[in-house]
């Protein structure tokens, strides 16, 4: 450690900084600040201009790099690009170092699967190093975008622990459902990739007068209309809309099973709120699961397979019955953002 204290830079530039939509970002800063760190803000849409501050020594730290290059008309997405590129370039000459994490292996929302790509592989050449979450991920990104093994570093998505606080509602009670009933929950923003059209139809295969599904969280516009046909369906609970931070933790605690039935994934910070508060999650099988549940924490299933959740959703069901103690404390112990603090700046100082 010595080593990256002698090398710690100057200031790092941090884009987003804190995020209103991403308590992530704020969790990062303030370990990075406890641990003695001076991080500044790269504001949203501001990379370009506010990156000619930073000075030689210094470390600029990217989350979500397509922001940069990506528009909805493609001539302005090249002017973008070559406005970048220049950027970084700039920044290479200028010996600021240059780190991405890599949250995801392309945007949800990618068209242009190509030219994704061809960014994402000329960005990780500039890169001095890149963080991702999981081996996984690691050997992933190595595959897809060329990236030797010495610039990729894993450091863990980290907990939230302390950070949603139970009020004392007691959900149950106000949504009518009994003590003993089985209750799965989605939460979150609710979008096409998330698959919540794949929960309700398994859910509708094991649902009993003792059952609930409660779908939480706001929906694209091409979602609502879907959801508002679900308000009168025996057993889901519909609670649309942006779920304040003050209701996530009596929320969770109401639920016997966190269910992320997403099309695609490669980071869930949704899965790690469920590891947080102790809660098994159902998710389509992959090796993130492996990278941080242990035993009976988690429920995966093949979303190629037919009724391949709803055999799921039943596991969780006998799972919940069977009263298993998993050792939530040692899956966390990993994710402490202590821990996170070390490993970053070890990778900004270029030891990770």
């Amino acid at each position: 450690m010595a080593g990256a204290v002698e090398k710690r830079p100057k200031k790092v530039w941090m884009w987003p900084r804190t995020s209103g939509l991403n308590v992530y970002n704020n969790l990062l800063t303030d370990a990075l600040t406890d641990a003695g760190l001076q991080i500044e803000d790269l504001s949203h849409g501001k990379f370009m201009l506010k990156v000619g501050k930073a000075r030689g020594g210094d470390i600029v730290h990217v989350h979500w790099f397509h922001h940069a290059y990506r528009h909805g008309n493609p001539v302005v997405s090249i002017v973008k690009s070559i406005i970048l590129i220049c950027t970084l370039t700039y920044m290479r000459l200028r010996g600021i170092g240059l780190v991405w994490t890599i949250h995801n292996l392309y945007p949800h929302d990618s068209k242009r699967r190509g030219a994704e790509r061809f960014m994402r592989r000329l960005i990780c050449r500039f890169c001095t190093g890149l963080i991702v979450a999981s081996e996984s991920i690691k050997r992933k990104v190595m595959n897809e975008f060329g990236v030797p093994e010495h610039k990729l570093h894993v450091v863990k998505h980290g907990h939230y622990l302390d950070v949603y606080k139970p009020q004392g509602r007691r959900v149950r009670e106000q949504l009518g459902i009994g003590g003993d009933d089985d209750v799965f929950l989605f939460l979150g923003a609710i979008k096409p990739y998330k698959g919540v059209d794949d929960l309700v139809e398994a859910f509708r295969a094991v649902r009993t007068g003792r059952t609930h599904l409660i779908i939480a969280g706001k929906a694209d516009a091409e979602l609502e209309h879907y959801l508002q046909g679900l308000r009168q369906e025996e057993g889901i609970i519909v609670m649309a809309g942006f779920i304040p931070d003050e209701e996530v933790a009596d929320l969770l605690n109401a639920a016997d099973a966190l269910v992320l039935p997403y099309k695609e994934i490669t980071t869930s910070g949704s899965a790690i709120l469920g590891l947080t508060f102790r809660k098994l999650v159902v998710m389509p099988d992959n090796e993130f699961i492996d990278d941080y549940f242990l035993e009976h924490m988690a429920v995966r299933y093949d979303p190629r397979a037919g009724g391949g959740l709803a055999l799921a959703l039943e596991e969780a069901r006998m799972l919940k019955r069977q009263r298993r103690s998993p050792n939530y404390e040692e899956a966390l112990r990993e994710l402490d953002w202590d821990v996170i603090a070390r490993k970053t700046e070890l990778v900004y100082a270029g030891r990770g």
